[in-house]
């Protein structure tokens, strides 16, 4: 290939304890129809002590559609400079590592600095299947349509060990994103000059409404709870009352009742891997938040505090604290309710019914009761309004008709 003669900047810099030179030079890239695709920009690293030269720096720059040459040469020489100066501060790796091995470091990376143990636990599961088709790809060779293969093959019959069918459109978007987490790092440490996930074809996703139940529903679901122990009459109208996540409830305790206010603090969510076990973690957003209930549910609560007591006392139980709890006194097990609301569901003749059902019939019901859309997401404890727009927009389309009707009757038909 020809070398394009760019401008060449020297540095003198120390490297194993050797003094080098370190100079850039830029090599087009080009397609089997001559069309330059890319520049392969080269840093010379310097020598052994022997005189044998070591393996240069090197990283691929491709310009975006429709830049002029100018732009081009412009941004070609700027990009050199900046990874010839990474180089000299030895922010650069001569490794190519492997897609597998990367993602591997990011994880832990992200472990270390925060990143929820659950959400760890997904990464991992979702990366064992994307390895198995893209991890022994050098990250710089890594293209769009390696990632395009992956996603068609994801949706293939068999991927799903549950169902025996392929991943859902949604589930393939989850693992394109943490594909895209991945090489956004690589992109931040310069291994890499663009996320390739970025130019790849995830598949669409189909918006779809949030299934909740109606209130006849709710109403039989009430009328079923009264003949079933208090402990879990207090965690099924908790979920229902609250509209809070199944390890929110999980994880509150008697000390973050508001007995006055008639409020809960949330504050802790109870979490399940299998790693780790049944284990605490903070709330979803990292944000805690209060949550006002009815003096029913109050009531509801004060009855089972001291059944509770009365039950630990009893038996010899030392309390945890916790208002859920096991036979031993310890708090319940994440994974509970959800089992026992297949079974309750089951005695009563009922749906089947899912802990979080509740939460998105909490967000529908007050949406089309007029409820304003900030008081409904702090709520619910989303980070972003906007996260409850989009999760609630065929309800808020419902209730945009519904003023409208209001406000013609209010206006218009006094005049007729």
């Amino acid at each position: 290939m020809k070398k394009v003669n760019m401008p060449k900047r020297r540095f003198f810099f120390r490297h194993t304890a050797l003094i080098f030179l370190a100079i850039h030079n830029i090599t087009p890239r080009r397609n089997k129809d001559g069309e330059i695709i890319s520049y392969q920009i080269r840093v010379f690293r310097g020598r052994n002590a022997d005189g044998t030269r070591l393996k240069d720096y090197m990283m691929t720059w491709r310009p975006t559609p429709g830049m002029t040459k100018r732009q081009i040469t412009k941004e070609l020489e700027r990009q050199a400079t900046l990874f010839e100066e990474a180089c000299k501060q030895g922010q650069v790796s001569i490794e190519k590592p492997t897609f597998e091995k990367y993602a591997a470091y990011v994880v832990e990376l992200k472990e270390r600095n925060g990143l929820k143990v659950k959400t760890a636990v997904r990464y991992k599961d979702m990366l064992k299947l994307i390895n198995a088709e893209i991890g022994p790809i050098k990250l710089q060779d890594l293209r769009p349509d390696h990632l395009n293969r992956l996603y068609a093959k994801l949706a293939e019959p068999g991927q799903n060990k549950k169902t025996g069918g392929g991943l859902s459109a949604k589930t393939i978007v989850e693992h394109h994103r943490v594909i895209s987490t991945i090489l956004a790092q690589a992109v931040k440490e310069q291994l890499i000059p663009f996320n390739t996930a970025e130019r790849a074809t995830p598949p669409k996703l189909q918006k779809h409404e949030m299934d909740a139940f109606e209130v006849e529903e709710v109403q039989a679901i009430l009328e079923a709870l009264e003949t079933e122990p208090l402990k879990w009459q207090v965690c099924v109208q908790l979920l229902i009352a609250t509209g809070a996540r199944r390890g929110e409830i999980m994880g509150l305790r008697w000390e973050n009742i508001d007995w006055t206010e008639n409020k809960l603090y949330l504050c802790e969510n109870r979490v399940y891997t299998p790693e780790s076990g049944a284990i605490s973690t903070t709330l979803k957003t990292g944000e805690n938040r209060y949550v006002s209930v009815s003096p029913s549910v109050m009531a509801l609560l004060k009855r089972w505090r001291a059944e509770q007591a009365a039950t630990f006392l009893k038996l010899g139980i030392t309390p945890s604290g916790y208002v859920l709890t096991a036979e031993n006194g310890g708090p319940m097990h994440p994974d509970s309710p959800t089992d026992w609301l297949y079974k309750f569901s089951k005695r009563h003749d009922l749906p089947p019914i899912h802990p979080h059902k509740f939460r998105h019939t909490q967000a529908s019901l007050l949406i089309a009761q007029g409820v304003d859309i900030l008081t409904v997401s702090k709520r619910l404890g989303h980070a972003k309004v906007s996260t409850t727009l989009d999760i609630y927009s065929h309800v808020l389309a419902k209730s945009d008709e519904k003023a409208s009707n209001t406000l013609d009757n209010l206006l218009y038909r006094k005049q007729a």
